[in-house]
Formats: C-alpha cells, structure tokens, sequence
C-alpha cells in the first residue's frame, strides 16, 4: 500500500492534500448530510469547487475491528476510477491506495 495523502480531521469532515507521481490537489471530505439511503455516501470529496469522488465509512470485521473510510476518487485527471482507504491515526489520517492484483496474479 502506498500513502498519496496526509489529512487533518475538522468539524464537516477531513482537510489535506494527495500527492502522486503525477498529481497534488488540496482536498476536502464534506459530510453528506442529506443522504438519501443508507448506500449513499457519507463523505463528498471536493478539490476546490469541483467533485473528486466519494467515501463510505466502513469497518472491517475481526478480533480487533478496524474503522475506515473506502474512497473511490475519479475525475478526468484520471485514467480510470481510484480505490483508496482513509485510516485515522494519532496525528491525523491517512489516505493509502494499493493496485488490485492481475487476473494473471490470482
């Protein structure tokens, strides 16, 4: 898993920046406070006035349950839609992106 971003938790939601190879954008997750159902998102992701995805809170079952927040990011700066994960840490979150493994690698 590689981190592309770094977030501080506010009042509405996360503030902070992902970073690539390729890209840096200052990015906001908005609560979704009119959420219609319970598959709609919880989080709006925004750069500036434009959208640059959603986030679902989610917490993965176990011994020890693990919360975090599944990110799909898109936007025409990308190929392609991006999975990523925000995990909350001592001193902010941070957002990590992992590439789906190949028909090949299976």
């Amino acid at each position: 898993m590689a981190n592309i971003g770094t977030f501080k938790q506010t009042k509405t939601g996360y503030e902070g920046t992902i970073a690539t190879l390729s890209m840096t954008h200052k990015v906001k997750f908005v609560t979704n406070d009119n959420k219609k159902n319970e598959d709609s998102p919880d989080y709006f992701i925004k750069s500036g006035r434009s959208d640059f995805g959603v986030a679902w809170k989610e917490t993965k079952d176990g011994d020890e349950p693990l919360n975090y927040i599944k990110v799909l990011l898109d936007g025409p700066m990308l190929s392609k839609p991006v999975n990523a994960a925000l995990f909350d840490h001592d001193d902010g979150a941070g957002l990590v992106w992992s590439r789906p493994k190949s028909k090949k690698d299976n």
